[in-house]
């Protein structure tokens, strides 16, 4: 079987940002740590008693905002996780962080217990746009934070938010060449939406339109792509293959990732069914059409698309007689979609468009 990946979550944050609809709760006053990784033990035992001593190929620590746990604790749960899972000698351990919790000492740890790829949510570079965003985080210490992560992590990607009111090219450029000067080699780029349930949608704040917001979408593919940084899924951008993340490609080509920790999800192979996880343990298990559609969703936002042999291992079903073949051909014929006998993936004007593509190719007259 296919490595697995896994996602270990930390649902607190020490702030919420009014754009986010992932907010759960604030930090305690006095976090229990102990009872954190305790729970993330319990359910790395139960994982590794359905599913045998698999092999793990990324371990990804996100949130919220992990980077609120001590590095102690981020050390002991890599430890019941190697005792539990086979973790590959090349893993890919990522650690999401933000720059309110930045201390020099405490982000050197973190690489020291294991974490080689840090992800840091510095999502603006301009100190208005940051207090817009609610982030309680100034340009100087994202500076700061990304200048140790540098140095210090063999893979270092950062979070930048796009499509702000007012937003013009210009000052978004700039903001861009600035990451860039921390020798980034991957970026990750999200448009800012209206989310139900959020502060900025019970405020009913004005965003750019859609023309707008995908103007700056494409010019900013366009830079990015010069500057040696190529997308190779919708919101994220890499100088090359090796750079690129592990885990989410996991996610994106429909392979096997278990869920650890209160809010995670997983989604597996188990006594050959697609199996769904939350909160650290099974929750339903999937028919191959609702696998099928998920896949189809998460495979089309890489530019390599989805692979025929990907999808089947991954639902069962075969994908060009799962998906509607008078839309693929109509797509492909408005140069919004490209297939071959085995692939199917988007052209640039297809990935603007991504949400509509993929209903269509979903539509119940599959012919």
């Amino acid at each position: 079987m296919s490595p697995l990946a896994v996602y270990i979550h930390f649902p607190y944050c020490k702030s919420r940002c009014p754009y986010c609809d992932f907010f759960r709760a604030l930090k305690p006053r006095e976090l229990d740590e102990t009872r954190v990784i305790e729970q993330y033990r319990r359910d790395i035992v139960r994982f590794s008693e359905l599913l045998g001593k698999r092999q793990v190929k990324s371990v990804f620590f996100g949130g919220g905002t992990p980077s609120i746990l001590s590095s102690e604790a981020i050390g002991k749960t890599l430890d019941f996780l190697a005792d539990c899972f086979d973790i590959l000698p090349h893993a890919e351990i990522s650690l999401e962080a933000n720059p309110n919790t930045f201390d020099y000492q405490k982000f050197l740890a973190f690489h020291q217990v294991g974490i080689n790829r840090l992800s840091l949510g510095v999502q603006a570079l301009n100190q208005n746009d940051l207090k817009f965003l609610g982030r309680t985080h100034s340009v100087n210490e994202a500076l700061q934070a990304m200048a140790l992560a540098a140095q210090t992590f063999e893979k270092f990607s950062i979070d930048l938010i796009y499509a702000r009111p007012q937003q013009i090219w210009e000052d978004w450029v700039k903001e861009i060449d600035l990451a860039l000067s921390f020798g980034l080699k991957h970026i990750s780029l999200y448009q800012l939406t209206l989310e139900e349930n959020t502060i900025f949608a019970r405020r009913g704040v004005q965003l750019p339109d859609e023309d707008i917001a995908a103007q700056l979408y494409t010019q900013t593919v366009n830079y990015l792509g010069v500057k040696g940084m190529e997308r190779y899924e919708v919101s994220n951008f890499a100088v090359n293959r090796e750079q690129q993340s592990v885990h989410n490609l996991v996610y994106w080509q429909g392979g096997d990732y278990i869920g650890i920790g209160e809010g995670a999800h997983g989604r597996f192979i188990y006594h050959g069914k697609v199996t769904a996880s939350i909160d650290g343990d099974i929750a339903e298990q999937l028919s191959a059409e609702e696998r099928a559609e998920e896949l189809l969703f998460m495979g089309l936002r890489i530019r390599e698309g989805i692979n025929d042999q990907r999808f089947f291992a991954a639902c069962g079903l075969q994908l060009f007689e799962f998906v509607n073949n008078l839309a693929i051909k109509r797509l492909a014929e408005l140069k919004l979609l490209c297939y071959d006998s085995h692939n199917i993936w988007l052209t640039d004007d297809g990935f603007l468009l991504l949400d509509r593509i993929v209903l269509e190719l979903v539509s119940h007259n599959r012919q």
